[in-house]
């Protein structure tokens, strides 16, 4: 029962990285977005690069976090902590890295919060972009758009 309290205290934990920094990233490109309208290919594309750092550098975070715990409660060095948190994260999952079958479930856990937190990256990629070609491509923005 602890290891399932520590997994969903760190699916908590990788909901709020995701959170706070999504949204912290969406205040800076809507307020720098406003600010730079000149020369709106390039702004898309400053637009991208920024999101996709932010975007990589809070899974990242969110990654870390799950390492630490490896390397702490199980006692990995931290490299193969890192790497198996990277591969089971992005269910990837070589299986050259096992954790002790106590462990398993935790491992599960993070993979399923892995996929949610990257589709919720997703999701916010396909949002902005559709913000983004929605003036070049002649179309109303939804808080112009009307229901009847």
């Amino acid at each position: 029962m602890e290891h399932l309290i520590t997994g969903f205290l760190l699916m908590a934990g990788a909901v709020a990285i995701h959170l706070v920094g999504g949204l912290a990233a969406i205040l800076w490109l809507r307020r720098w977005t406003v600010a730079e309208s000149r020369h709106p290919a390039a702004r898309a594309l400053l637009v991208l690069v920024g999101l996709f750092a932010t975007l990589l550098l809070l899974h990242l975070m969110q990654v870390s976090l799950w390492a630490v715990l490896y390397w702490w409660r199980i006692g990995w060095d931290f490299n193969t902590a890192l790497y198996f948190s990277t591969t089971t994260y992005a269910t990837i999952g070589y299986g050259d890295v096992v954790p002790p079958a106590e462990w398993r479930l935790v491992a599960v856990m993070e993979g399923l919060t892995g996929v949610l937190m990257l589709g919720w990256s997703s999701a916010l990629v396909f949002a902005i972009v559709v913000r983004l070609i929605e003036p070049a491509a002649g179309t109303p923005s939804r808080s112009d758009a009307r229901v009847p």
